[in-house]
């Protein structure tokens, strides 16, 4: 709908009416406007029934478009024909698209009121592939015969631990340079032995061919910092021995330069000191 050549066709045709032995070349071209122009149609179809009735119109579309929800609810009441609803029926036995409007509006209404329409026989079931894995069941962690935390990692543990693909944004301050480190694996295990233990495994910031691994250990019988350190942390690969740490006074160690590609087939050992 453009409403300028629709002025433009108005116009001409006024042009004609004053003067026709002057602007029948204006008179042709809105002509041809007007029949290929919806909305010139619909306008002309509002005039023409306004034009075989002695009753006024009191409402533009957009006043009567706003009283036509209240409209269909006096309609299914049975009050539509009182005296304050007659000025919207004739605005919408008159007006082509707000005619239109309100058949959209009361089909809209039978729908969900069960009026037509029927209920699917099946809903289809919802992809949720994207969701976290449910997190395997022991034994990827136990206690040794001297009271170790022992916790094995697996690609299946690695995969059910990872972040969620889309995380809320979080505010961080950074180097421009820097960028986001990923993080691979972020799992925790509490009330075991009286221990609560996180593992956090992220990329290096430089080379996403290593990654740097932050155990936490807390015992809440101990009162938190600063009386958490001295828990002994080993973190084998297999068989081979790579670094054990004492956690700090916050309950921290700090593996760096860890091979990504070994994350799924590490081992670690948790000792609370004494």
């Amino acid at each position: 709908m453009d409403r300028p050549l629709c002025r433009a066709a108005s116009e001409r045709l006024s042009a004609y009416l004053e003067d026709p032995a002057h602007h029948r070349a204006e008179a042709d071209a809105a002509i041809a406007h007007m029949r290929e122009c919806p909305y010139c149609k619909s306008r002309l179809e509002q005039l023409a029934q306004a034009l075989i009735t002695d009753e006024e119109d009191q409402l533009t579309c957009q006043e009567c478009l706003d009283l036509l929800p209240g409209y269909l609810q006096a309609e299914s009441a049975g009050q539509a024909g009182e005296a304050n609803w007659r000025p919207v029926a004739f605005h919408i036995e008159t007006c082509p698209h707000c005619s239109e409007a309100f058949a959209a509006l009361s089909d809209l209404a039978a729908l969900a009121f069960g009026e037509q329409g029927q209920e699917p026989p099946a809903y289809p079931v919802p992809d949720l592939s994207f969701l976290r894995p449910k997190p395997p069941e022991p034994p990827w962690w136990h206690l040794d015969e001297l009271g170790r935390l022992i916790i094995e990692l697996s690609a299946e543990v690695v995969r059910a631990f990872q972040p969620p693909l889309y995380q809320p944004a979080v505010a961080t301050i950074r180097r421009k340079s820097s960028q986001p480190r990923k993080t691979l694996c972020q799992l925790s295990l509490e009330e075991i032995e009286g221990m609560e233990v996180s593992i956090t495994a992220e990329e290096m910031e430089k080379d996403a061919a290593l990654c740097t691994i932050v155990v936490e250990v807390n015992i809440p019988s101990r009162g938190g910092w600063p009386h958490l350190a001295d828990t002994e942390v080993t973190i084998r690969r297999g068989e081979m021995h790579l670094d054990t740490q004492l956690t700090d006074a916050f309950g921290k160690v700090v593996f760096k330069g860890i091979a990504t590609g070994d994350l799924a087939r590490l081992t670690f050992e948790i000792q609370p000191g004494d």
